[in-house]
Order: structure tokens, then C-alpha cells, then sequence
């Protein structure tokens, strides 16, 4: 499945953080008071007081003194909210909308990722990802849904739900048990879009940047005539050779290219890396230890 994240950078500090983050193989899952919708993360537990208030007695609740102590727990499970990271991604690169809210008006870019790729490096037990569903009431929550829990059901309609309002983003979110950076194995990312207004100076920046890794590159085109857009594929100023965690350069090892492999590239939990195997065709010095360290 593919996937596509905007960008949409107002100024050069923010294409920068941009442009670090692909470089540095890391997406940003952000806090729920960070997203641009207010009511993120809102339910309606009214459900859940009033069945917890029938069946008090089936549960061994004996005073309100106790549904109050159950209810406060529950309470604290839906703080989860606050600490959960949300990295939202939407299943459409050409939509008009998203252009203009998230991509500058066309002056960004969009990097289409491979979903498999992107999360196949980690253990997904403190992670989830859903289609995000779009209803006119706020979710409401019940006692079989903080509970039991079934197939995640509370984490999906904690994050999981938005107004219709919202259904043309076509969302699909990953979430993680802490906002902040959550790495990824640099081939999740397929290909680069660049918005119709985007500068020639921050599309020579992003290849120059992303050289050696096999990323293909189109160009946002309007169709004549047409509100919509297409695309049309670039070439890479660089060429199309992979180069990128495959080889020490020279200018590192001042004598020739020294080639490896990866052999295993395994994350324990997201943004943490658990393993990582390479074999060499040499041994190599401190210095080229250190770069390939600066890689990962």
C-alpha cells in the first residue's frame, strides 16, 4: 500500500526540519494537541458511565464511592491521549485540498512512502494504524470497549474518528505510544512529488540530498482545462545508481570505495533501533565506523 505525506514548509528553518527528517529516516508522530482539528482524540463516555452504573453490582462495585474510583481509572485511560504520538498520512498525492492546506499552496512537496516498508521495521506492540473512519456525532465509548479492548477498538476510537468535515484528507494514521521522532529503513520512502510552485533551488536541495537512493521524482502538473493534476515524472540530477548504505565513499576511507551490505535491520519498538547486522568487505578504520554510524 502506498502512502503519502504532505510538506509544506513557510519558511527555510521549517524546510530544513523537513528535509533533515527524510534525510535522517525519522517521521514526526505529533502530540493530539498539535494537530490542526481541536476535537482530536474527543469521545463521548456518557455511554460508558450509564452502563458502568446498571451493572455496578455485576462488577463488585458496592458504593459510589467505588464507581467513582472505576470511573476515575477509566479517566486515566483515556489520558492517553496526551502522551500518544499521531503521524498522519493520506491515500491520495493529487488531491486540490491538500495541496493548498498542507503543501504551501503548491510551494512544498509530498514523499509517497511504501506502508509495508515503513512499519515492517518494527515490533508493533506499543503501535497501531487504521483508515481513519469520518462520522457527523463525536465516537461514543462503552464498557466493552475500555474493557475489553477487542482488536484495539478504544485506541481506534480515541484516534480513529474525525467529522466528515474532514473526510476529504482520506487520512490513514499511524500511532505510537509516544509522540516525538520514529525511525524507519530508508527505502519506505518511494518517491518525491513536487508541488506546482515549488522553487527549482528547494528541488535541487531535496536531490542533492536524498542522492544514491533510488527515489524517483515527478513533477505536479495541472491538466488543462481541469481542476485536477497528474503527474509527470522527473529525472534525478544525480542519476539513478543506489550508492546510499551500500558504500563508504571515498572522500571517508581516502583511498577506495569500500562496499557492504546490510544484513539485518530489526527495531525492537518504534523509534528504538534493536539490531542492526552489516557485513564488509574490509575491516575498516575508527573514522569509517564513525560515518557509518552517522547514517543510522
Amino acid at each position: 500500500m502506498l502512502l503519502y505525506k504532505y510538506r509544506g514548509s513557510q519558511n527555510e528553518e521549517d524546510f530544513e526540519r523537513d528535509f533533515f527528517s527524510i534525510e535522517k529516516n525519522y517521521f514526526w508522530a505529533a502530540s493530539s494537541e498539535k494537530l490542526n482539528d481541536p476535537c482530536e482524540t474527543m469521545t463521548n463516555s456518557d455511554k460508558f458511565i450509564k452502563q458502568t452504573g446498571f451493572i455496578s453490582k455485576l462488577m463488585g462495585v458496592k458504593s459510589e464511592k467505588d464507581l467513582n474510583f472505576l470511573h476515575e481509572n477509566y479517566r486515566n485511560v483515556l489520558s492517553f491521549d496526551k502522551k500518544m504520538g499521531i503521524y498522519s498520512l493520506s491515500q491520495n498525492y493529487n488531491d486540490e485540498l491538500l495541496w493548498a492546506h498542507y503543501g504551501n499552496s503548491h510551494r512544498g512537496f509530498c514523499i509517497e512512502y511504501d506502508f509495508n516498508r515503513l512499519i515492517e521495521s518494527y515490533s508493533l506492540n506499543n503501535a497501531y494504524n487504521f483508515q481513519v473512519k469520518y462520522n457527523d456525532k463525536i465516537t461514543e465509548i462503552g464498557v466493552s470497549d475500555a474493557v475489553l479492548n477487542k482488536n484495539n477498538r478504544l485506541i481506534m476510537k480515541m484516534s480513529g474518528y474525525k467529522s466528515k468535515r474532514w473526510e476529504y484528507e482520506n487520512e490513514y494514521r499511524i500511532i505510537t505510544n509516544n509522540f516525538g521522532e520514529h525511525h524507519y529503513y530508508y527505502n519506505a520512502v518511494k518517491s518525491i512529488y513536487f508541488g506546482l510552485r515549488i522553487s527549482d533551488f528547494h528541488k535541487t536541495e531535496i536531490m542533492n540530498r536524498l542522492k544514491g537512493r533510488g527515489i524517483k521524482y515527478y513533477q505536479i502538473e495541472q491538466i488543462k482545462n481541469t481542476y485536477k493534476f497528474e503527474k509527470s515524472a522527473i529525472e534525478d540530477i544525480n542519476g539513478n545508481e543506489i550508492t546510499y548504505l551500500n558504500q563508504i565513499p571515498e572522500a571517508t576511507t581516502n583511498d577506495r570505495i569500500v562496499k557492504y551490505g546490510i544484513l539485518k535491520y530489526k527495531m525492537n519498538s518504534i523509534g528504538k533501533i534493536g539490531e542492526i547486522e552489516i557485513e564488509l568487505e574490509r575491516k575498516i578504520t575508527e573514522i569509517e565506523l564513525n560515518w557509518l554510524a552517522e547514517l543510522f
